[in-house]
């Protein structure tokens, strides 16, 4: 399947892609091929993360501002997200 950077084309091209696009009716195209069809059902697929364990919850919490600023810190230090420091703190809490 041939990539189309519309930002590399002249207004022309584009003009002429448009005029293309607008011919297209049902009567005049054809099934998927398997590769097409791999490719949209990779598109189509959920984005997002992928769910560990029971998924994900949102939460607003309150932390004291020197504190925060450690857990930035290690967080830096360590390569980890603020969220992921949060919860490695909670699992050493809750499941010890």
């Amino acid at each position: 399947m041939k990539r189309i950077n519309p930002d590399k084309m002249s207004i022309a091209e584009l003009d002429r892609l448009g005029a293309e696009a607008e011919k297209v009716t049902f009567e005049n195209t054809r099934p998927l091929t398997a590769e097409a069809r791999r490719a949209l059902e990779r598109a189509a697929g959920k984005g997002g993360r992928p769910r560990v364990g029971a998924g994900a919850k949102r939460i607003n919490i309150t932390v004291e501002k020197t504190l925060l600023d450690k857990a930035d810190a290690y967080a830096r230090r360590y390569g980890l997200s603020r969220a992921a420091v949060v919860a490695q703190g909670l699992k050493a809490l809750v499941v010890a």
